[in-house]
């Protein structure tokens, strides 16, 4: 029997949404196929993020720093663990947070959905304000910018390396994807492929860095002081770019599920 008209059209609406916004109450007893679906969203958008985070300039000239230290091996090792650990803690975290009963239930989703929305508009404002003020130069006559700087990390300690990794790692994008998990509330299975998706996607840039410093020392001397002079450069303008597109995801996203739920 045909429906009435229009109902094709809002049932195929309702499956496309499906794919990135499957609610976690309806996993039961949702077809596989929109499963499926939903959970390579959850993961593909945790994936670009973690390659988003993996360009962070920030990150970009603290590794090149640590690789100029005294004991760069040890000290990079140590950069990569400290910035593991606190990846695991906050997914951890959010996993947890993802999987509580008061989470789950009605006014605990609509606070996760507006804590969502809310630092999706703090992260458009932060863009925005960047990007107004990325022409003037970066102050680096203070702080830790300017003992790096000015070569202060020949003693750098892997202790003050794995240090770095924890502070130094793109926290907007990284509570952002973890913001994510704790929206969509993915099964176990799920949220450690993220966690890994994300994990080696951020890492990325890094990871090849010190995989070039360990080939060619010399040859990658060079060129990776080039790479942090053009990082301090860009700094704003990658900041403004990626906090605004990382925010207006967070905006639709916690929209998106909080309209079905005030409904």
């Amino acid at each position: 029997m045909l429906g009435a008209p229009g109902s094709n059209l809002v049932g195929s609406s309702r499956r496309t949404g499906a794919l990135l916004y499957l609610p976690s109450k309806a996993r039961a007893g949702a077809r596989p196929e929109d499963a499926w679906s939903a959970a390579m969203g959850l993961i593909l958008s945790i994936l670009l993020m973690g390659l988003v985070a993996s360009l962070s300039p920030i990150t970009i000239v603290v590794f090149i720093l640590v690789l100029e230290s005294a004991r760069a091996g040890v000290n990079a090792t140590a950069f990569l663990v400290g910035w593991t650990a606190s990846l695991t803690v906050v997914f951890t975290l959010g996993y947890l947070l993802s999987s509580s009963r008061s989470v789950q239930h009605r006014d605990g989703r609509t606070v996760v959905l507006v804590v969502e929305v809310v630092l999706g508009c703090a992260l458009v404002v932060a863009g925005v304000r960047q990007w107004r003020s990325r022409a003037e130069a970066p102050d680096t006559t203070d702080g830790w910018q300017a003992r790096l700087l000015s070569g202060g990390v020949d003693d750098l300690s892997p202790r003050g390396a794995a240090l770095f990794g924890v502070l130094k790692q793109p926290w907007a994008i990284t509570t952002a994807a973890a913001v994510l998990v704790v929206h969509h509330q993915p099964p176990r299975l799920v949220a450690l492929i993220a966690f890994a998706c994300f994990a080696v996607a951020s890492t990325a840039s890094v990871v090849l860095m010190y995989l070039f410093y360990a080939r060619k020392p010399a040859e990658a001397q060079a060129y990776l002081a080039h790479l942090r002079d053009r990082a301090i450069d860009l700094a704003p303008a990658v900041f403004a770019v990626v906090a605004g597109v990382a925010g207006a995801f967070l905006v639709l996203d916690g929209l998106v599920d909080l309209a079905s739920v005030l409904r």
